[in-house]
């Protein structure tokens, strides 16, 4: 039973993290003026809300974007540290492998939108993507952290 519900998961997060990853890639595949299309609502949204707690500042369209990099690759990076988790079982494991991964798909992500009209390749970019990758992986490694002495408090206490 625990083995199914193993590889029910496996297969699972993998097919969520190709998603993800697809997604990206998409977005990297949009135009500048379709992609400005959807950050711009976003930026005008957030400075409605700062304008309305009467904040004496706004955020520019730049700033979202980079939010937007280092939000979506949070996502992923809790997606791919919980999926290589699932299959290395390690967490050490599990860091060496996600980490290098996420990273490669944040320089296939930049060199996508090479091609794209108005868009440009950005190690910024990069660097932010692979911040967002090691923050997910940090909440992931985090959360098997506390299971684990969880699990072993509940083993003394069924010891004692």
């Amino acid at each position: 039973m625990k083995d199914k519900k193993l590889l029910t998961a496996r297969v699972i997060l993998t097919a969520l993290t190709v998603a993800a990853i697809a997604a990206i890639f998409y977005n990297s595949s949009l135009s500048a003026v379709e992609s400005t299309e959807q950050s711009s609502p976003l930026t005008e949204w957030v400075n409605g809300i700062l304008s309305s707690m009467h904040l004496p500042f706004a955020v520019t369209e730049k700033f979202i974007r980079k939010l937007a990099h280092f939000s979506e690759y949070s996502a992923l990076g809790l997606l791919l540290s919980s999926t290589v988790f699932l299959y290395r079982q390690n967490r050490r494991k599990t860091v060496l492998t996600a980490l290098p991964i996420g990273a490669a798909v944040a320089v296939c992500d930049e060199l996508i939108q090479l091609i794209p009209e108005g868009r440009s390749c950005q190690v910024s970019d990069m660097l932010i993507d692979t911040c967002g990758i090691a923050f997910g992986t940090l909440i992931v490694l985090l959360f098997i952290s506390i299971k684990e002495k969880s699990k072993k408090k509940r083993m003394k206490k069924k010891e004692g």
